[in-house]
């Protein structure tokens, strides 16, 4: 069972981390959604030293930028209000007060159509599409903070974005000298995304680098078969599932995939909100610590923390319950003959 945390502001000092892998951690995920390798060296450098007085080889997983939506860099917190009117323009306009996206969104948008930012904290419906210009207004309908680069996605509508993104090409190109053993591609919509990484990966002499297709979308649950072949462990995302699919459906999607993944023998990833609770508290409710042993029991083999290890306040506490919670769950799994 492989147990992954993510680096970030929390959990990055020597201290930490060496408590993490005490703790059971097996490896780490960066994500490159705001930041690049390089402007993470300080923390690697940490990680690499632990390691090596661990005696341990851990895995570095980086998440790249992909083909998913996000918008641009605001210079400072945008505050939405129930209610208000907001206006979407694109990041090359550099407004100040709208919110700014791709240019290829608009011609996506229509009125009425409902917008979920930042992994759905933040929804907006669309009330009208400017015919002359890229430009667009919503009305918040759940407001919050919006900060830069947060995800976006719009209901129904799939926005046709490169594999990766030129950021996602220079950070390839240093993976060997961070030591990176594995890459998470987001928003996998079919076959072509894997193998676009994998060309990539072999233009850069990294064949042996693995590969994580990160299921985030309609397209990725139905195309599940085709990718199998193209990568080495699927990836349960399910916080922007949970924007594609109503939240009720969300557990048997996930189900779905695990027994999709079972068939074929591929290795699969559970992730998103396993603990969510600790980002603030020190004990885990009851239904995440069900939510974790039931993930194990559906087969899954290796589990991943986010937001609870890289901003949160206890992120050795969550995961030393991920993994007791799971070594729990694969010792039930045996003693009682739990076959999928």
């Amino acid at each position: 069972m492989e147990l992954y945390g993510t680096l970030g502001p929390s959990d990055h000092s020597t201290e930490i981390l060496n408590d993490m892998f005490q703790a059971g951690m097996t490896g780490l995920r960066l994500n490159l959604s705001h930041t690049n390798l390089a402007d993470c060296e300080p923390w690697l450098h940490n990680l690499y030293a632990v390691a090596e007085k661990r005696h341990i080889v851990p895995d570095l997983l980086v998440d790249l930028q992909g083909p998913e939506v996000r918008i641009g860099i605001l210079k400072e917190p945008l505050p939405l209000s129930d209610g208000c009117t907001v206006r979407l323009r694109p990041i090359s306009a550099m407004a100040e007060t709208a919110i700014p996206v791709p240019e290829a969104v608009f011609s996506y948008l229509k009125e009425g159509q409902t917008l979920r930012l930042d992994d759905g904290n933040i929804i907006l419906t669309v009330t009208k599409v400017f015919q002359t210009m890229p430009e667009a207004e919503a009305e918040v309908k759940t407001g919050g903070l919006l900060s830069s680069r947060k995800s976006l996605a719009i209901d129904g509508v799939s926005v046709e974005m490169p594999t990766l993104t030129d950021q996602d090409l220079e950070n390839l190109k240093v993976l060997r000298k961070y030591r990176v053993t594995g890459v998470m591609l987001p928003f996998v919509r079919g076959s072509e995304d894997l193998l676009n990484l994998k060309q990539a990966l072999m233009n850069y002499h990294l064949a042996h680098i693995r590969i994580f297709a990160k299921i985030e979308n309609r397209q990725g649950v139905e195309q599940l078969p085709s990718l199998l072949p193209h990568c080495d462990q699927i990836v349960v995302a399910r916080g922007d599932l949970g924007n594609a699919y109503p939240l009720s459906k969300l557990p048997a999607v996930q189900k779905q995939i695990a027994r999709t993944c079972l068939t074929f023998k591929k290795p699969f990833m559970v992730v998103t909100q396993m603990l969510a609770s600790m980002t603030e508290h020190p004990v885990p409710t009851r239904a995440e610590v069900s939510d974790i042993f039931n993930a194990v029991l559906d087969g899954a083999s290796s589990l991943m923390l986010t937001g609870e290890t890289a901003a949160g306040r206890y992120p050795v506490e969550a995961m030393q319950v991920l993994s007791d919670t799971s070594f729990e769950a694969l010792r039930y799994r045996m003693e009682s003959k739990f076959f999928f």
